[in-house]
């Protein structure tokens, strides 16, 4: 009871508020009082008939209660909301706003409206006495500067929330992080064609949300002062915090990204963009081919590539590097998006395993085996995800061969959030495997097992920092590193639990002589440590139903031992046995 003590609210409706009479009133004094629990935990629609009012055009969404006098508790918290953004501790403020309750007779509401002005007062006067301005905005044509309060900031994954003041009130603001496709990563283009490209999917994106944003429903005294993009950020200030507004614009903000999708993906080597152009996702611009042949590419693409693919294996050995890349480009329309990579209505859950030795496939076996709870990886229209079993993980990813940038999806984060995966960033699909693992970690998981690619494997090191500063265990995999840099190579041998080597010099280089444990020949799988080893072997386990890796000597050099999976099972050797292959990737770059 003591929560609602003092409580009086009145039922507000579209139309206006409810008199004592079953009335309706556009002045506030007129209405109703309705104190605390005089008709129980019933919504407003329900009372609004009990005091004698029904109007058929309302829905249950039409009716509300709006407070004209705050609860004890209430009233405690916003004492204490003020000292705390004046620099007291948590317990000093609940001490000092249940003293100055009974000291000022706050039970009477005329004595806390007083009170919470002088207070308001002397919070504004302490920010702008004490700090230097961190923010501006333009409120009613003016240029008014904002202090912040370090202790009011909230991370939510796509989103943040700040408090702020100004010299009249405070200030929320609402961040949204925009995904950048950064394609100066992966394409050779120009400073014009680069900001273009960067800059395609939030283009538009400020008129797009004042023209369809919604002021909180039935809130009069909601504004908004400001909505502008600012360093890749989508910003918006208003004078008070609305949970439904910051959902509303999390799903106009996914809205808009999903219509103007994009996405950039790897193949033989060869970066694509793909990109939704008058309603049809199609790929617009590829890389030349540096990879004139992959084992692993061929047999897939012989199996569902057809005619196209054909010609694109063909065009290898061609140096016309613009036919290579329309071919290419043909290739992902026909083959990748019309067979349902990127189907925002495709299922999340496979028992079918695409490769022998994939990493997912690794993932999946370790989840049945229970070595894992957790696994960080990248999906497309989801962007890093959280998966917890094993049916999630290989659905999730099936044939992909490396997503660097994507476009998220209301249907696919729905899809799932049945399935039980966990969408990092659900309205941005944003790639960050370091803050997925992050995430993780605050959700109580303790077995990881988490998969970076290309140039992102230089998160090792900041992996292996969070395994050992939350003690939890992490099985780290590198993937697709073909032409990655001799730095990253150097990180990966440091701290990369398995690292599949694609076509990479680099990765042969440095990775091949420190590995304790290799498994195929064609495209090595190589394992850096002991931990590594154990998650390898347990997928080879379960793929063999074999003893004999339970007592292999790790080691590296010519005595390092190799696994080869044939007709036959699986097959020990000792690198220095191995004869040359003449299946292998070429040229490694």
């Amino acid at each position: 009871m003591a929560s609602h003590a003092g409580l009086i609210t009145v039922i507000k409706t579209v139309k206006g508020y409810i008199t004592d009479k079953g009335g309706l009133t556009n002045n506030i004094d007129e209405a109703r009082k309705i104190y605390c629990l005089e008709f129980g935990f019933r919504d407003a629609y329900e009372v609004a008939e009990r005091l004698g009012y029904h109007d058929d055009e309302l829905k249950h969404a039409d009716y509300t209660y709006k407070t004209v006098e705050p609860s004890y508790d209430s009233r405690l918290a916003m004492i204490e909301s003020y000292l705390e953004d004046m620099g007291y501790d948590y317990r000093e403020a609940c001490e000092e706003s249940a003293y100055s309750f009974r000291i000022y007779h706050l039970e009477r509401m005329e004595n806390f409206r007083r009170y919470i002005e002088t207070l308001k007062e002397k919070t504004i006067n302490y920010y702008n006495s004490r700090s230097r301005a961190s923010d501006q905005v333009m409120k009613d044509g003016v240029l008014k500067n904002l202090y912040r309060i370090n202790h009011h900031h909230y991370e939510y994954g796509d989103y943040t929330l700040d408090t702020y003041y100004d010299d009249e009130e405070k200030i929320e603001k609402y961040t949204f992080h925009l995904s950048n496709p950064h394609v100066e990563k992966y394409f050779d283009v120009s400073s014009g064609e680069r900001k273009s490209l960067n800059n395609w999917q939030s283009d538009g994106l400020v008129e797009y949300l004042k023209e369809n944003i919604e002021l909180p429903h039935l809130d009069d005294e909601f504004k908004i002062y400001d909505i502008r993009i600012n360093d890749g950020k989508v910003e918006i200030y208003t004078n008070e915090y609305n949970y439904h507004f910051i959902e509303q614009l999390n799903d106009k903000i996914r809205n808009f990204l999903s219509q103007k999708e994009m996405h950039i993906t790897r193949m033989f080597g060869s970066y694509i963009i793909l990109r939704r152009e008058q309603g049809e996702l199609r790929a617009i611009k590829a890389t030349p081919i540096p990879i004139k042949y992959c084992p692993l590419m061929i047999k897939l693409l012989k199996e569902v590539g057809g005619e196209v693919a054909e010609k694109l294996i063909a065009s290898l050995e061609n140096t016309d590097e613009e036919e290579q890349t329309k071919m290419m480009c043909a290739l992902i329309n026909e083959v990748v998006i019309k067979g349902g990579y990127f189907d925002t209505n495709r299922p999340l859950n496979s028992c079918e395993a695409n490769v022998t030795f994939g990493a997912s496939e690794t993932m999946s076996s370790a989840f049945k085996s229970k070595m894992i709870d957790a696994a960080v990886i990248v999906s497309n229209n989801l962007g890093t995800i959280i998966t917890t079993n094993d049916l999630g993980t290989q659905g999730a990813v099936k044939r992909m061969t490396g997503l660097f940038y994507t476009s998220p999806n209301e249907t696919i984060v729905k899809t799932a959030e049945e399935e039980g995966i966990i969408p990092v960033f659900p309205y941005s699909a944003k790639i960050d495997q370091l803050k997925g693992v992050e995430e993780a970690i605050k959700r109580g998981y303790k077995r990881i097992a988490v998969s970076v690619a290309a140039g992102d494997n230089y998160l090792h090191k900041e992996l292996k920092r969070l395994e050992l500063e939350n003690n939890v265990t992490i099985y780290k995999f590198g993937l697709c590193s073909t032409g990655i840099t001799e730095e990253t190579a150097k990180i990966m041998e440091e701290y990369a639990d398995v690292v599949w080597s694609c076509a990479s010099s680099q990765v042969r280089k440095h990775i091949d002589p420190a590995s304790i444990f290799q498994v195929g020949v064609k495209i090595p799988v190589y394992v850096m440590t002991e931990k590594g080893y154990e998650i390898i072997k347990n997928h080879l386990s379960l793929m063999n139903d074999t003893e004999a890796l339970d007592d292999i000597a790790l080691v590296k050099g010519e005595e390092m031992p190799v696994a080869l999976n044939n007709s036959k099972g699986l097959k020990l050797l000792k690198r220095k046995e191995l004869h040359h292959c003449a299946d292998c990737p070429h040229p490694c770059i």
